[in-house]
């Protein structure tokens, strides 16, 4: 077949398969009217143009909105701590998960060892550890305290959660058949409080609570009950001479440890030569007393009121003292007044009927048993209370402190305290060298003074003399350190 012959027959067979009907399709379309619009083959995109701004925008949006929630999520928004021996805190956000689990100091090393609970549940976290403390036996009926504290700016966020915590503390000891002792308590953020929990190694909850105690009681201090546990310091707590008002508790903390009330009244009874039948009323509270904890008993038998602290641990009479009551004496004669050189009244006795200092002394020594030669710091002053004359008569021998009220006229013992501390106070300088020491820095002798006082406070956190007196119409005071004779605080008033 020739090319031409092929060309043709291509020809027909695509006239055939797709004949050409332009011309009869336009006579069958009825007249065009108005303007016709020529297309082009420009082409135009104004919907997309405005779309583009509305999705960017939206993207930012939900830009802005991930990087709010992922900023919330990973922000601290509480700080729970849990303390018994070991400490542990918990940082954790506004869902109540935990961004991390940090140990206070090596207990609570021990405590979370193992556990991975960042991004758990705070609920779940807080079963973990109360479980691996009760594990390792630091939670017990010996030791029963826990105490709970939430460390939130936002008091209401933070006292609800404190709420929530107590309760399920509570339930968890409850099911592992422990009567728990639970304190919990809401904080804010204090910079000096940390301050001295990263010194001592505790957390923010026991330096707040620590704190409030010492604030109640200047023989106590911080650094003695750092290292006390939360069950020690429940037990501090629960006396009724301190005031915890931001504290919850409940429960009542353990003493399985120590001897036991019933004990300690045992050991006090014999002390004091009294039989239980005999006693009228009686107040028994824990406190901590020279560096140990103690039962302070208070009692009455016979007419005579006593005092009593007993070394918790192994039944020692650490302090005591008695005073006689209602002794019916007959009421002493007036007393007499003289007049000072300032124009000023003074009571003195009827004549011949002062027994003196050292009449007092020596009466206070027999009554203690010991000799002159064997006290030291002794103070002896003279003083009247309702009407009587009395000697007020202070003395060391050894590690033990004597503080006698004498009756000034008859010799009697109206009170006595003695009270045994952990050291001796032999390396003091003395009464009158702390007397000496305040009247030179003064400018002054002894003859030119009045009202001279003297009273060693050897068992305060800082050892040292309280001297005071006046001269003309000034007023001096000063506080002497027992050892080294520094002079620590003076101060000059007119009187």
């Amino acid at each position: 077949m020739k090319e031409q012959e092929l060309n043709r027959r291509l020809a027909a067979a695509l006239e055939h398969a797709a004949p050409d009907d332009l011309n009869e399709i336009l006579s069958r379309c009825e007249e065009q009217k108005g303007t016709v619009i020529p297309m082009t083959n420009q082409k135009h995109f104004t919907g997309i143009r405005r779309f583009v701004p509305l999705a960017a925008a939206a993207c930012l949006a939900l830009a802005l909105f991930v990087g709010v929630r992922f900023y919330q999520l990973n922000q601290v928004a509480s700080i729970v701590s849990l303390d018994v021996n070991p400490s542990v805190e918990l940082s954790i956000n506004q869902n109540q998960k935990v961004l991390a689990a940090v140990a206070a100091n090596q207990d609570g090393v021990e405590i979370l060892e193992g556990m991975d609970l960042k991004g758990t549940p705070l609920n779940v976290a807080v079963n973990a550890i109360v479980g691996s403390l009760l594990k390792h036996g630091y939670v017990d009926e010996l030791a029963n305290s826990i105490l709970i504290t939430v460390e939130d700016d936002d008091a209401a966020r933070g006292e609800a959660l404190e709420q929530s915590l107590a309760g399920e503390v509570e339930a968890i000891l409850t099911s592992a058949s422990v009567n728990g002792a639970i304190l919990s308590q809401t904080v804010g953020t204090n910079q000096d409080l940390q301050a001295k929990a990263d010194q001592y190694g505790i957390t923010l909850g026991k330096a707040t609570l620590i704190q409030s105690l010492v604030d109640q009681n200047s023989l106590l201090t911080f650094e003695e009950l750092a290292g006390l546990s939360v069950n020690e310091l429940n037990l501090l707590a629960s006396n009724p001479q301190y005031e915890t008002a931001n504290l919850t508790s409940t429960g009542t903390a353990s003493d399985g440890a120590y001897i036991g009330v019933e004990k300690a009244r045992l050991c006090a009874y014999t002390h004091a030569g009294v039989d239980a039948q005999d006693v009228t009323w009686e107040e028994v509270d824990f406190d901590y007393e020279d560096g140990r904890m103690v039962y302070e008993l208070e009692f009455c038998a016979a007419g005579v009121e006593y005092e009593y602290d007993v070394d918790a641990l192994n039944g020692n009479v650490v302090k005591y003292s008695q005073e006689t009551r209602n002794q019916g004496q007959q009421t002493q004669q007036p007393q007499q007044t003289q007049q000072t050189q300032q124009g000023q009244q003074t009571q003195t006795a009827p004549s011949g009927s002062d027994i003196g200092q050292e009449a007092a002394q020596a009466a206070a020594f027999a009554h203690a048993g010991v000799t002159a030669s064997q006290a030291a710091n002794v103070v002896v002053e003279r003083d009247w209370d309702d009407g009587r004359l009395e000697y007020s008569v202070e003395f060391w021998v050894g590690t033990v402190e004597y503080d006698y009220e004498i009756d000034g006229t008859t010799g009697a013992v109206l009170k006595q305290e003695q009270q045994t501390h952990q050291t001796a106070a032999t390396q003091t300088i003395g009464v009158e060298q702390a007397q000496t020491i305040a009247l030179q820095d003064a400018g002054l002798t002894a003859e030119q003074v009045r009202e001279l006082e003297v009273s060693p406070e050897l068992d305060d956190r800082t050892p040292h003399y309280d001297v005071e007196f006046k001269s003309g119409n000034m007023e001096y005071e000063y506080k002497v350190h027992a050892e080294t004779g520094a002079i620590l605080e003076r101060e000059q008033d007119r009187d």
